[in-house]
């Protein structure tokens, strides 16, 4: 019984205390300043896009500064077949961006509009999702 007396159990046993109780705190910072956003992130965009199966989610961020989500999700086609990754802008009033088509058939003025759409997409990505 010496032993649980001793000066050096006492200075361990706070240690290791002391330890334990940072790692919890930190963990729990960490949660809850990139773990649960990112999560509630995923859920709102799942509810948004619809569809009974799960999607699938890559690379998602959340902004704390600007408080907008972004990242990509494997969504159904919008051609109707299969799915495709598309980048995904989600703002705090739970408005849903998606990213526009790569390509556009048609003449020049509808390949400009759709470049256009690109150009006003990527800006979004830029003001929102970039720290």
């Amino acid at each position: 019984m010496a032993f649980l007396d001793s000066r050096w159990f006492r200075a361990f046993f706070a240690a290791a205390f002391g330890i334990a109780v940072f790692a919890v705190v930190v963990t729990g910072w960490w949660a809850s300043t990139y773990m649960i956003p990112v999560r509630q992130v995923r859920d709102a965009v799942q509810e948004k896009l619809g569809g009974g199966e799960p999607a699938t989610f890559e690379q998602v961020i959340f902004n704390k500064a600007t408080r907008v989500g972004c990242g990509y999700a494997l969504v159904k086609n919008r051609a109707g077949g299969g799915t495709e990754r598309t980048h995904f802008i989600l703002f705090p009033n739970g408005e849903l961006a998606l990213a526009p088509a790569d390509t556009a058939e048609g003449d020049a003025a509808q390949q400009i509009a759709a470049l256009e759409k690109q150009a006003r997409y990527a800006a979004l990505i830029v003001s929102n999702c970039t720290s």
